[in-house]
């Protein structure tokens, strides 16, 4: 009797996992890293969310039906038949995913795999809980206990994989992880047979040994699914590292470079400054005059230095300055720079430059003249050095890991490896970085720590 549950409970808890990995089911379970850091609510794929939460209700029903069908007419636990008992239910899983949840081919049946492994794991612990009771005890005990299961699996899930699953590129399923998982897969379904377990037992008696078998592949299959998750994770980030290390070591040389043809650049204009005022005491030519006023004009541009008390600053503000006064973009600038020496220069400078380039993009799609602003700002405050950034910017934004996420609708220049750079230095020195979207602004603020 206890083996018609055999099927629909294994079922109920893989629709519970597969739900919790689907962000847009009851966004405001979990913690804010299953969702949006920005407070935007997950939305479902199509649709009002009533309808969207009334197809799973409908494909809920639809499954349980199926899978009930299923045992009674396709599935006998004393012939061969139990091995389509763990078929069946993945597909039904996969079906649910792509119908009722609306993920994506490729993301629905890596997380109906997912869900299969934990369901199934799920069960066999219970069965082991309750294979001490009478048979129609232990029915009722089952049936009592798979709906608690389904529950906390929910909330675990949501909770800890589900970030896991989808924190940044490795939310991404490609054709390798998903065949990779799909191998594992097929694997995990031959081990768990219950044929095969009969086999290697000796023994067709249902005792503690094949949910311990059981159970011990389903470990196996659990653990080697996080580690590839993991690894890759690990993989990826190694690989934003290097390419944020040699961003920043062209970043030096550009600095190196910026300095000394600033230097040149304000070393001749100051003296061609000195030039053109002898030469205007030498001619009564008002127009001569005019002109040269023009030309002086012109020079005093270049020789506009922004000073704020730390070289390294002062190299990649002027340098900046220059550009927005060609682009028509007021920088402005208020910083103790003095505040800023225990940075190295390198990173100093790819900081701000990164940031600048970033604020610079932002606004020169900006057709209203007195949205073309930057503004900078750099001074102490209870005990934190605060650095701000702050430019107007009207396309919608989207984070993701505190960082804006990329798309047809954002702008391109609050993305990438820039603002990934700059929290890397922010945390190297013990600070930290965030953003701040407002309707019409962004902002980028870093706080270290003044000791």
């Amino acid at each position: 009797m206890i083996d018609v549950l055999n099927l629909p409970s294994p079922l109920l808890c893989g629709i519970a996992v597969e739900m919790a990995l689907t962000p847009a089911v009851f966004p405001a379970v979990g913690f804010r890293g299953a969702r949006p850091r920005n407070g935007a609510r997950p939305e479902p794929p199509s649709g009002s969310r009533v309808t969207w939460y009334a197809g799973i209700v409908i494909g809920l029903a639809l499954s349980l039906a199926i899978a009930v069908w299923a045992k009674e007419t396709l599935i006998d636990f004393n012939t061969n038949s139990t091995a389509l008992e763990a078929p069946i239910c993945l597909a039904i899983l996969v079906a649910f995913a792509l119908v009722a949840l609306r993920n994506g081919v490729t993301q629905g049946v890596y997380e109906a795999i997912w869900a299969q492994v934990i369901a199934s794991l799920s069960f066999e612990c219970m069965d082991c809980v309750t294979m001490w009771l009478p048979d129609p005890a232990r029915v009722v005990a089952l049936g009592l206990l798979t709906p608690a299961v389904c529950v906390a699996l929910f909330v675990v899930v949501r909770v800890r994989l589900l970030p896991q699953l989808r924190n940044g590129h490795a939310g991404t399923v490609g054709k390798r992880k998903l065949l990779f998982a799909a191998t594992l897969c097929i694997m995990f379904l031959l081990l768990s047979n219950y044929q095969v377990i009969f086999l290697l037992l000796g023994s067709r008696d249902h005792t503690y040994m094949i949910p311990a078998f059981r159970i011990m592949v389903e470990l196996l299959g659990l653990i080697t699914l996080y580690l590839q998750n993991d690894i890759e994770q690990r993989q990826h980030a190694q690989m934003e590292l290097s390419l944020v290390q040699r961003l920043w070591q062209s970043k030096q040389r550009q600095y190196e470079i910026s300095k000394e043809t600033i230097d040149l650049i304000n070393r001749k204009c100051h003296d061609l400054k000195y030039q053109l005022a002898a030469f205007r005491t030498m001619q009564d030519d008002a127009e001569v005059d005019r002109r040269l006023g023009e030309v002086e004009q012109s020079v005093m541009i270049y020789d506009s230095a922004v000073q704020t008390g730390n070289r390294v600053l002062d190299v990649v503000l002027t340098e900046k300055s220059l550009y927005c006064e060609a682009e028509h973009i007021t920088l402005t600038c208020m910083v103790d720079g003095a505040k800023l020496d225990f940075i190295d220069q390198a990173d100093l400078y790819a900081l701000f430059g990164n940031a600048l380039d970033n604020a610079i993009e932002s606004v020169t799609k900006q057709r209203d003249p007195a949205k073309r602003v930057i503004q900078v700002s750099v001074y102490p405050d209870n005990g934190f050095l605060m650095i701000r950034i702050r430019n107007y910017c009207d396309e919608p934004i989207t984070l993701a890991d505190g960082l804006p996420v990329t798309s047809k609708k954002a702008g391109k220049g609050y993305h990438g490896y820039g603002l990934r750079g700059i929290r890397y230095t922010a945390e190297k020195y013990g600070g930290t970085m965030n953003v701040k979207i407002a309707p019409d602004s962004f902002t980028l603020q870093v706080v270290f720590p003044l000791n």
